[in-house]
């Protein structure tokens, strides 16, 4: 039986690894598997720059083939595969393969806040924060509208009747 094929996508400090943590958690009995998309990012040295930091916001960054080859093996292993990541819905060949989509949005401000109390970059420039956003907004965004799309936003508590209803109507039998 193939799994249940996950996307989940939205701007940097959005919460899609939390969300990402918190369906896991939902189905305790399923074989899930996470991919996170930061995982498939190609060698800093074939990335380009912008003014000397790492464009780690463009497509090009991301290993494409290489994500869909892993996800394509997942979903005959795993009950559930969420793959997650500010670029996953860019590419038309891996956005094929989710059966489910979940997007999470939060206000420019809220991504601000967020991303300046982010550590692991260190000081992180206003103007590459506005890159980080316009990129997001160019490369990032799902244009979708289908029923297999669930738009919720990140600055609010996750329902978990909402996420199962959403993911496993007609798919599987969720099991608490």
């Amino acid at each position: 039986m193939k799994g249940l094929s996950i996307g989940i996508g939205g701007v940097s400090r959005a919460g899609k690894t939390s969300l990402s943590n918190y369906i896991k958690s939902l189905y305790p009995t399923k074989s899930i598997l996470l991919i996170e998309m930061d995982d498939f990012v190609r060698n800093e040295a074939d990335i380009p720059k912008i003014r000397n930091h790492t464009d780690w916001e463009h497509p090009i960054s991301v290993d494409f083939k290489r994500l869909k080859k892993t996800l394509e093996e997942a979903l005959n292993t795993y009950d559930i595969v969420i793959t997650e990541g500010i670029l996953i819905f860019y590419s038309e060949d891996l956005n094929q393969l989710f059966d489910k989509r979940i997007f999470i949005n939060v206000p420019k401000t809220v991504f601000y806040k967020r991303r300046k109390e982010e550590t692991r970059w260190g000081a992180e420039p206003d103007w590459y924060l506005d890159y980080v956003w316009k990129s997001y907004l160019k490369y990032g965004k799902l244009n979708d509208s289908d029923n297999n799309t669930l738009y919720i936003y990140g600055t609010e508590d996750w329902s978990p009747m909402l996420i199962d209803e959403h993911l496993f109507k007609m798919e599987l039998a969720p099991s608490y």
